[in-house]
Formats: C-alpha cells, sequence, structure tokens
C-alpha cells in the first residue's frame, strides 16, 4: 500500500496540517506503511490512497484533477468545517459526495457534518489526533517557568485573533500590575492580521514577535511559559496546544467548540470569553499556584491517555485497507432495487 499524505499548496513548515502528516507518517512507518508527504499540484504521482489533509482546498482538487474518488480519505480541518462548510455546505457537498472516507477530530464536528448532511452518517469517523511525545514532554526534574511570559503559537491570521491577543494581555498588565510578556510564536499567514499586529506592538515592548519556530524548538518555548494562549475564534483541534498540554503547560484559551474538546475548565486548563474574563483568569493563575500545577499534570495526562500517535495510524491505516475493499456506495444498493430503479427510472437514494 502506497499513500499519498496531501497537504494544501504553501503549507508552511510549521502548518497544522503539514504537522499533522509528518506525525502520521511517521506513525504510518512504524507498522510498515509507506507513505510521501506531497504539497498539493498536478499531476500527482500514483498513489493506492489519496490522504487529503483540509477538505476545501485539497480534497475538492483531488476530485478535480480526476483522481478516484475511492482511493480519496479526507480529514477535516477547523476551518473546513467552522468556516467553509458553515459557509457554503451546499456547494461542499456536491463537490465532495462521491468520496466515502471523511475523518474529523472530534464528535462535535461529526455532529456538526451531519446537522448539514444527513446521509454521510456511515462516511464520517472520529479519529483523536496525537502528539509526537518523542518531542513534547515536560521537563525533567522541577520546572523552572517564567510565570510572567506568555506564549502564542500557531501562526499570525486573523482565526487566530493575535492582535486582540495583544489588547489582552495589555489589560491584564494594567488591572492585575504584572509585568506580563507575550510571545507570538509562528509564520506570517495573512498580511491584514499582521498589519493588525504591527500597529499593535507600536510601543510595547513586552510583545516579542518571534516568527517561525522549529518543531524541535516549540517544547523549550512551551516548558517556560507561565500561560500557553489560544485566541482563535475558529479551532479544529490545535496541535499547539496539544503539544504544550504534553509538556505540562498552562492553558488560557477561547471557550469554543475546538478548545473545549481538549479543555475541561478548572481541571485541564482555563477558558475565557471576553476581555473581562480573561484578566480574571490571569489573576487568578498568580494567586492559585497549587491549583495551577494540579491543571498543568490534569493536562499532560489527558494527552498521555487519550492522543497516543500509534493509535492514531493504525485507526487510519484501518480505513486505508477499508477504502481499497470498498465499492462504490451505489453498488451496495440491494440487485432488486437496482433493477426497479432502471426499469422505472426512480432512484431510491437521497439527493444531495
Amino acid at each position: 500500500m502506497r499513500v499519498g499524505l496531501i497537504v494544501p499548496m504553501h503549507t508552511p513548515p510549521t502548518g497544522g496540517n503539514l504537522i499533522s502528516a509528518q506525525r502520521l507518517q511517521a506513525g504510518l512507518t512504524q507498522l510498515g506503511i509507506s507513505s510521501t508527504i506531497e504539497s498539493l499540484h498536478s499531476p500527482l504521482p500514483p498513489y493506492d490512497i489519496y490522504h487529503a489533509w483540509n477538505a476545501v482546498q485539497t480534497g475538492q482538487a483531488l476530485i478535480q484533477q480526476g483522481i478516484n474518488p475511492q482511493k480519496i480519505l479526507i480529514t477535516w480541518t477547523g476551518t473546513d468545517v467552522w468556516g467553509d462548510w458553515v459557509d457554503d455546505s451546499v456547494a461542499i457537498r456536491q463537490h465532495l459526495h462521491a468520496i466515502e472516507h471523511h475523518v474529523v477530530f472530534t464528535p462535535i464536528i461529526q455532529r456538526r457534518l451531519l446537522q448539514d448532511a444527513p446521509e454521510w452518517a456511515p462516511r464520517v469517523q472520529v479519529i483523536p489526533p496525537s502528539v509526537d511525545e518523542t518531542l513534547f514532554f515536560p521537563s525533567a526534574g522541577k520546572t523552572s517557568r517564567d510565570n510572567l511570559l506568555i506564549v502564542m503559537a500557531g501562526g499570525i491570521r486573523s482565526v487566530k485573533r493575535n492582535a486582540w491577543a495583544i489588547t489582552l494581555v495589555e489589560q491584564a498588565r494594567q488591572a492585575l500590575g504584572l509585568n506580563l510578556r507575550l510571545a507570538l510564536l509562528g509564520p506570517v499567514r495573512q498580511e491584514d492580521e499582521w498589519r493588525r499586529v504591527l500597529n499593535s506592538t507600536q510601543d510595547r515592548p513586552w510583545v516579542q514577535v518571534v516568527g517561525e519556530v522549529p518543531k524541535t524548538g516549540m517544547a523549550d518555548w512551551y516548558r517556560q511559559a507561565g500561560i500557553v494562549l489560544n485566541t482563535s475564534h475558529i479551532e479544529g483541534v490545535s496541535n499547539a496546544l496539544m503539544e504544550a498540554m504534553a509538556c505540562g503547560s498552562l492553558i488560557l484559551a477561547t471557550n469554543i467548540p475546538g478548545n473545549r474538546y481538549l479543555i475541561d475548565p478548572q481541571k485541564t486548563g482555563l477558558v475565557f470569553e471576553s476581555d473581562r474574563d480573561f484578566v480574571q483568569a490571569v489573576g487568578w493563575v498568580f494567586s492559585h499556584p497549587i491549583e495551577v500545577e494540579q491543571l498543568r499534570h490534569h493536562a499532560r495526562q489527558r494527552i498521555v491517555s487519550q492522543h497516543r500517535s500509534e493509535h492514531e495510524a493504525q485507526r487510519y491505516v484501518t480505513l486505508y485497507r477499508e477504502a481499497l475493499q470498498s465499492k462504490p456506495s451505489w453498488m451496495a444498493t440491494p440487485m432488486r432495487s437496482r433493477h426497479l430503479e432502471m426499469k422505472t427510472g426512480t432512484n431510491s437514494r437521497s439527493p444531495l
């Protein structure tokens, strides 16, 4: 079996789709499965399975290239579901109706897809993402953290709301009298958000725009940070948050479905909805050190117990094999029904 792991064009080295594909590739290799990571282009080499990381940008493009839909498996991202699908589910369903194997990260995302496409129920499987535990783990011995350092990872783009993060930390500094610092990690992905960040950093030397950090260097930032922040308004499941939790970091994140999947408030991390919530949460962190250490411990345990890379790879291999053995859904219609459809000119399948 040869698997092509196809990521969107221009995905940066630290982009979520590429990080996920690399992690799965390592797991597939351990299981003896040959896989190649490809940036989307045309024509692609022949593969037994084309695994599209991103439904809208990559999955639809594979169909347009004329690749057999039975060989395509799609992993849906947060922007696919909470952005593109919400905006235009009808068109996306029409484009992807022939693809039989879809993967989402959480039951919440599965329910959101099936809300608009109930006929996809047999197609959509939940496979939780994992973390590379060889890279992301707590420091040995007693952790030496810079409690005033807040780290935000994931790149600069509007969905991450990086400029808002600067505003939030500014408010916490003023309200709490703490010399908090903010480090923004990741490449510039959208120019409009980058301009907002540049404007927000004027006369704020406590903001550090670090830029892209190699995957091998991210754990040091997570281990050092007093708080790892997420201000996204859309997430599938954040690789950055999972990596930080695996390192035993304290998470403070927006109260959205993707983040709530990982964060059980006051158990594995903290969530907030408004500027005021954020300031109160930061204040709580500095007044409850014992409880904070418990949150860090539980966050680490959540990842270790539920997001192991070998489990992720095994479940994908099962789907790959099903795809290779499956027949188009129309062939699953009982012979008598198909004969009746041909005779009467009717079709018992629900329209998309």
